[in-house]
């Protein structure tokens, strides 16, 4: 019989032939056909990814889950502020007016920053870093209580209004 297949010989342990054997069965296949089937698989799988790729991707995959953790950290605390905010204007007399007590919110690290502005932390910094004048304004729009927000020093300030 003529072919261009190369023959080759070898020697299995008796476990591995009966395994073999099994698969030849399961398959419908000759036994010729069975390895040939088998070597392709394996030349042909993908290739395992090596444990420097997975730990970078897995590094990656943590710091993208932190900054959404951050991020619903932030959202939690501006909803409660809603929250709290929507109980106090519900319970309060309509006549109290300008009488009402001011709520003095006190300087903030940028991670409580950024929960009651529902933003990371590192967006905080990456704002303040664009200048005051920029970041009291985009502080203000992100603010539940539209207040305005300045840095000095590693606290971040409300402005007075």
């Amino acid at each position: 019989m003529a072919t261009k297949n190369i023959r080759i010989v070898g020697y299995l342990p008796p476990d591995y032939h009966q395994k073999l054997r099994d698969y030849m069965v399961e398959q419908s296949l000759t036994e010729s056909a069975a390895l040939a089937k088998i070597i392709k698989q394996f030349f042909e799988a993908v290739p395992a990814l090596s444990a420097e790729t997975v730990a970078s991707e897995t590094r990656e995959t943590f710091a993208q889950l932190r900054s959404e953790i951050a991020d619903l950290h932030g959202r939690v605390a501006a909803l409660e502020t809603a929250e709290i905010q929507r109980q106090f204007n519900k319970t309060s007399p309509k006549n109290f007016g300008a009488e009402q007590p001011q709520i003095t919110l006190r300087p903030l690290k940028a991670a409580d920053l950024a929960k009651r502005l529902g933003v990371s932390a590192e967006t905080i910094e990456s704002a303040a870093a664009k200048g005051s004048t920029s970041f009291v304004e985009w502080s203000k729009q992100r603010d539940p209580g539209s207040r305005a927000w300045h840095k000095k020093g590693n606290f971040y300030h409300p402005n007075p209004d």
